[in-house]
């Protein structure tokens, strides 16, 4: 690939990211010639809680887990990034080392900024008005997190995950949707914090009322209306 060609293919990257939505050519031009690219492999660990955090990175291809390890080392997924998402932004602003975490869950190519670019920007109202919305949903996304764990049942969790995952990776069927991503149960319950055994149990049971199918580690929605009302549940007997 030819040197404007990455270059090209730089740019796009930093596109995908909302922070750099306003930004000219000739802006985005000079900050991806400044640009490091990283790849990882599934189950690759990009950085663990204590680690530094010295660069802003860009997710323009692949996705992440955001997770933390609980005193009996169990491990509760808080976030799935995906493209145009960005990693390292609160450390960065608030001098601090890496909290949590992040573990490549596809194949997964990053652009990464130094600290000292990153930095320069936020003179750019541009990008610290995307830097704050940014910050603004993953605070939105961590509180829905919480609310999940801290008064929901693992049926409502479980089910709000489903919704989710349709949005995101739906696909429509005949029948209904398919969840076009496979997904262990072992997965879904670090997502929710809940165990593999209950997991199974609350998919077995709703198998049984046709309200979803299971193949392999693939999950087809046949009755959104019922797994929608279910994820809306104020009851709270987890």
């Amino acid at each position: 690939m030819s040197y404007s060609a990455k270059n090209a293919v730089r740019i796009s990257g930093l596109l995908s990211a909302n922070i750099f939505g306003d930004f000219d050519q000739s802006q985005l031009t000079e900050i991806a010639l400044t640009a490091h690219e990283y790849r990882y492999e599934p189950g690759q660990v990009i950085f663990q809680p204590g680690d530094p955090c010295n660069q802003l990175s860009i997710i323009t291809s692949g996705s992440v887990n955001v997770s933390f390890n609980s005193e009996d080392g169990k491990e509760v997924i808080v976030a799935e990034l995906r493209v145009g998402d960005t990693i390292g932004e609160m450390e960065l602003l608030s001098n601090s080392r890496r909290l949590t975490n992040c573990i490549a869950s596809r194949k997964t190519h990053l652009l990464a900024l130094d600290k000292p670019i990153f930095e320069g920007l936020l003179t750019n109202p541009a990008f610290t008005k995307g830097l704050l919305e940014t910050i603004c949903r993953r605070l939105q996304q961590s509180l829905l997190f919480a609310e999940g764990l801290s008064i929901h049942s693992l049926e409502t969790r479980l089910a709000r995950l489903l919704v989710s995952m349709s949005e995101t990776h739906g696909r429509r069927v005949g029948d209904g949707v398919v969840i076009d991503r496979a997904i262990s149960q072992s997965l879904i319950g670090q997502m929710i914090n809940a165990s593999r055994p209950r997991i199974n149990v609350q998919l077995q049971s709703w198998k049984h009322e046709k309200l979803i199918r299971l193949s392999g580690n693939r999950i087809t929605i046949l009755d959104e209306g019922a797994i929608r009302t279910i994820s809306r549940s104020p009851l709270a007997d987890s």
